[in-house]
């Protein structure tokens, strides 16, 4: 047994003897014989723990006792889990007949996130089907979601959420629920449900169906708080759909439209399909929205880029990898004229089969510093030349740096240190390699991690890996390293 173990009632010798004519219901007519019992026991149990929704466990029946298996992602769903049983016949317990005894043999508890702000987002497509992301605070929750967008929509849903603790108090389930009853009345859209706000936007062709959303979720009562952002049909947009991308709506001129399939077909690893008409307007020029940022939404894994000219301008949603999100604001901070630019789409994280055999529950600081040391060994920050500009063909280095730190202990800080080769003036030299590290330690800030657990460090020319007198020498020699501390107190 486990450390969680609990015995909650026992079985004496003489309620074996009556154990053929023990009702099952509290229905004295009711009677069963010692096989036919424990088959019934053994079937209502099952069921419990399938209807609340915990995959996790298994039951096994002998006679009336139960033995509950499986990895609990929490003492609370443990717990749960026995009481579903103890009670899945009846009251429970040797007075009310069922299930007399519940005893646990749990694999070590998962230790799950604390997801602040707990964020959980449903996603609807055009064509209906359905992505779930973020956190759900437990199994049952998990697959009663599930079930209530099928009885919403017929179309798939990728259901990508992941148990954490933090959920706020109150009805989140429902509330939850009722994001989804709304964002079926959309065509395309999210309802982001983070901490006790409820925030519905997207795309409703028809006003009426529009009308209704809107009126909804901002009624919404305390200490739940709705916002609704609905927009009619975008003027143009580019979508993420099925491996391919997809380009619809009007432009001015056909030249624009030629422009904007070159722009996609060059960018995105995959089919276009043009579906844009010429039609002329009256809106300020907005090409130049979509050449700085058509670019980087061809690298998103999933999502919309819309233009609105009478609400939001521009808008950004879906799944992307840090480095895209990050060059993406970069640029669409560039974007003349009175447009907004809005970008509310989740970061990806990359693989890293670099670390693939490092065991980070070992040795958490030295795991880690063999983590950063296999990525930096594999990958470079390039910069552009003499400067400490980021060339952007270091994003797929700036994703893996960002995915590594997510795998350390929140009890590190990490050292970003910028080396350089030998050949210039020494006291140039410093302060460029610092220069360096201090624009990865930037961006790092800007992709949202801890500034507090960073710290810059120049070396110049004094730490050389190579040797100084080949290019391969000093190529390597111009790097960036991190070094693992325990945080101090």
């Amino acid at each position: 047994m486990g450390a969680y173990d609990t015995m909650t009632a026992g079985l004496s010798g003489a309620a074996l003897a009556i154990l053929g004519i023990v009702t099952v219901h509290g229905e004295s007519e009711y009677h069963l014989n010692a096989q036919q019992m424990q088959e019934e026991l053994q079937s209502l149990a099952s069921k419990s723990l399938v209807d609340a929704g915990y995959s996790w466990a298994s039951v096994e029946m002998t006679g009336q006792r139960a033995l509950i298996t499986g990895a609990p992602p929490s003492v609370e769903a443990a717990e749960a889990a026995k009481n579903a049983v103890l009670a899945s016949a009846g009251q429970g317990g040797m007075i009310w007949g069922g299930v007399w005894s519940v005893e646990t043999d749990f694999e070590e508890i998962r230790d799950l996130p604390t997801a602040s702000p707990f964020v959980w987002r449903a996603i609807k497509s055009p064509s209906g089907s359905m992505v779930f992301v973020g956190a759900v605070p437990s199994d049952a929750d998990k697959n009663a979601l599930a079930a209530h967008a099928a009885t919403l929509s017929g179309d798939s849903l990728d259901d990508r959420a992941q148990l954490s603790l933090g959920v706020p108090e109150g009805d989140w389930i429902g509330t939850a629920k009722f994001g989804l009853d709304q964002l079926a009345l959309l065509d395309s859209g999210e309802a982001r449900l983070t901490d006790y706000e409820l925030r519905l936007s997207g795309i409703a062709m028809q006003d009426a169906a529009r009308m209704q959303a809107t009126a909804s979720v901002s009624n919404l009562s305390d200490p739940w708080i709705g916002v609704a952002d609905i927009e009619g049909p975008s003027h143009w947009q580019a979508e993420h759909v099925d491996g391919t991308l997809i380009l619809s709506g009007s432009v001015e001129t056909a030249e624009d439209r030629a422009e904007i399939a070159e722009i996609a077909e060059t960018y995105f690893d995959g089919p276009v399909i043009d579906q844009m008409s010429i039609e002329s307007s009256e809106y300020e020029p907005w090409i130049q929205g979509v050449r700085l940022g058509l670019p980087h939404f061809s690298k998103f894994e999933s999502g919309e880029m819309q233009f609105h000219p009478e609400g939001d301008g521009f808008s950004f949603e879906g799944e992307a990898t840090s480095s895209t999100l990050q060059f993406l604001r970069e640029d669409m901070s560039e974007l003349e004229g009175d447009y907004a630019v809005e970008i509310a789409a989740e970061t990806v994280t990359v693989t890293l089969d670099e670390i693939s055999g490092v065991d980070l529950g070992d040795d958490p600081l030295q795991a880690c510093q063999t983590s950063f040391d296999l990525i930096m060994d594999a990958n470079n920050v390039v910069f552009e030349t003499g400067s400490a500009e980021i060339s952007r063909e270091s994003g797929e280095t700036l994703d893996k740096i960002m995915a590594v730190s997510s795998t350390c202990a929140e009890t590190l800080v990490f050292e970003v240190g910028g080396h350089t080769d030998n050949r210039g003036a020494q006291d140039a030299n410093t302060v460029l390699s610092e220069a360096r590290a201090q624009a990865v330690a930037n961006y790092m800030r800007d992709a949202g991690f801890d500034v507090a657990r960073l710290v810059v460090e120049g070396y110049g020319p004094d730490q050389p890996k190579a040797d100084n007198a080949t290019a391969e020498g000093r190529a390597a020699n111009r790097r960036i390293e991190f070094k693992v501390q325990e945080r101090s107190e």
